[in-house]
C-alpha cells in the first residue's frame, strides 16, 4: 500500500465511520471530492 492509499483509506474512515471495501485510489479520490462530505475529509 502506498502512501497516498494510506491516506485515502484514513481520510475515507473519518468520512465515512468504516473501512473502505476495496483500497482503489481513483474511485476513493472522486468519492472523497463529493460536496456533501463533512470538511475534515475534504483533501
Amino acid at each position: 500500500m502506498t502512501d497516498e492509499e494510506r491516506d485515502l483509506v484514513e481520510r475515507w474512515i473519518l468520512a465515512f465511520c468504516e473501512p473502505p471495501p476495496v483500497v482503489d485510489a481513483e474511485l476513493m479520490r472522486r468519492l472523497l471530492a463529493e460536496p456533501h462530505l463533512p470538511k475534515e475529509a475534504a483533501p
